[in-house]
Parts: C-alpha cells; sequence; structure tokens
C-alpha cells in the first residue's frame, strides 16, 4: 500500500516513537550540560543595607577604601587579608563605572572626605564549603557619622570557586550597590 503525498503511516510513527523515546531519555540522563551550565555561572552576592544620611551620600565626596578587617569569626590571617584586597579590588575597579558621587582617592592622600571600611565578619570552611560573611559602612572624615550601612553573607563551593575569585565578586556587588542608592 504506497501513501499518498503529505499522509503518515500511524502503526509506523507509534512503533518508532517508543524508541525515539528511549534515545532522548538516555542522551538527556547522561547528557552533563546542566551540571556544567550551573557551576560555572557566578553566582551574584546579594548586598543589603541602607542610605543612613541620604544629604551626605548625595553630597559624595572622595573616598578611601579601607580594608576589610577580620572579625569574630574570621582568623585575623594572610588568608583573610587577601579576601578583603580582593573584595577592595572589585570595589575599586566597578564603582567608577557605576557613575557614584564618589570619586576614590588613595589611602594616603590627604583629607578624604569620607572612608568605606567594614569587617570579614566570618569566614569558616567545613569540606566543600566556605561560609563567608562581611558587614562595613562608609563614614564621613569630618565627624564619623555612618552615612551608607551594608552587609552580605555568602557560601562559597570550594570545587567549583576560589574564595578570591568570590571575595572580588562580593567587592563588584558592593560596588553596585552603592551606586544604585545614587539619588
Amino acid at each position: 500500500m504506497s501513501l499518498k503525498p503529505g499522509c503518515v503511516n500511524i502503526p509506523l510513527v507509534v512503533k518508532n516513537l517508543c524508541f525515539l523515546l528511549i534515545i532522548l531519555l538516555c542522551c538527556g540522563c547522561s547528557s552533563s550540560k546542566k551540571k556544567i551550565i550551573a557551576e560555572s555561572l557566578d553566582a551574584t552576592a546579594v548586598i543589603t543595607g541602607s542610605v543612613v544620611n541620604s544629604s551626605a551620600f548625595t553630597k559624595g565626596g572622595t573616598l578611601v577604601l579601607g580594608a576589610f578587617k577580620a572579625g569574630t569569626n574570621a582568623a585575623a590571617d594572610d588568608e583573610t587579608d587577601q579576601l578583603s584586597s580582593m573584595m577592595i579590588k572589585g570595589i575599586r575597579e566597578t564603582l567608577p563605572e557605576d557613575n557614584t558621587t564618589f570619586s576614590i582617592q588613595a589611602a594616603d592622600s590627604k583629607d578624604p572626605d569620607c572612608f568605606l571600611e567594614g569587617y570579614i565578619d566570618e569566614y569558616a570552611q567545613k569540606g566543600n564549603k566556605a561560609r563567608f560573611s562581611i558587614d562595613g559602612e562608609i563614614w564621613l572624615r569630618s565627624t564619623g557619622e555612618k552615612i551608607l550601612v551594608f552587609q552580605t553573607s555568602t557560601v562559597i563551593n570550594l570545587k567549583n570557586q576560589d574564595p578570591k575569585t568570590a571575595a572580588y565578586q562580593i567587592g563588584v556587588a558592593i560596588a553596585h550597590f552603592i551606586g544604585s542608592h545614587n539619588i
């Protein structure tokens, strides 16, 4: 029996449909694409906080980036110093792009308007994970008054991500947080 053009042989399709579904299912289950994509994506740190003094924040000025010091649940060692340096680098390289009212100034410069400082409240490794929590603030040099506060906490999967890279990305997220509050 010959088929007319555009007609489908239903029994043949049903017979081969089961075979095609089995092949597609096997290919999908053995594929590692989903895993590779998920592991290659860097999660953006979520920074929370607020502008405490909006008029001083809007005024902006020169900003010195201070170190993130070791807090209560983080050892004061070379590793936390490197994490601090990477966060500062992320802020320094990103903040000017966000068109903020602040211009970054070298720490040894005279009379900056504001300082950004913070603490690595926690950096603890357990197995293949590291918990990383920071908090910080921007404050006025003239009065010591806080004008912006921020914090974040994240878990780093040490199999997939270097802690220094994560610290840099947190610095970038901090810069975006500061830039997002321009009025």
